[in-house]
């Protein structure tokens, strides 16, 4: 059985994530970590590599006020949001991916007609595009 029309793509850019927000080596690092800000700092670093989520850290700690700086608060709480564009990026690649299996099924369907006629009337049919 051979197929009159063979179907090729562009791939997408769009890559899914994995659910896994933080994603840390466990390997050597290049320097110590000594201190609480230092750790927010490296994990920071490793957070900004994900293309699903945003992260961001807030000072914490007693009588504490927005304009603190980070690296003197007692304590930073960070926050893991997933990003507002990711879902709807994900959504319009399913949605792209589902047409293309459709489209995919019917050239699938119309490569068995032609073959189909082919054999039975032992007449070939020629198929010409426009670009």
């Amino acid at each position: 059985m051979s197929y009159k029309i063979n179907l090729k793509t562009n791939p997408t850019t769009f890559k899914g994530s994995p659910r896994n927000p933080l994603d840390i080596p466990t390997g050597p690092l290049d320097k110590p970590l000594t201190n609480g800000y230092e750790v927010y700092q490296f994990i920071m670093d490793k957070c900004r590599l994900t293309n699903r989520y945003k992260f961001r850290g807030r000072p914490r700690g007693k009588g504490w006020f927005d304009s603190m700086p980070l690296d003197r608060a007692e304590r930073i709480a960070l926050y893991i949001d997933e990003k507002d564009d990711y879902n709807n990026k994900l959504m319009a690649e399913h949605a792209r991916l589902n047409r293309l299996q459709e489209i995919r099924e019917e050239v699938a369907t119309l490569n068995h007609l032609i073959n189909y006629y082919e054999e039975d009337l032992q007449e070939s049919i020629v198929i010409e595009t426009r670009s």
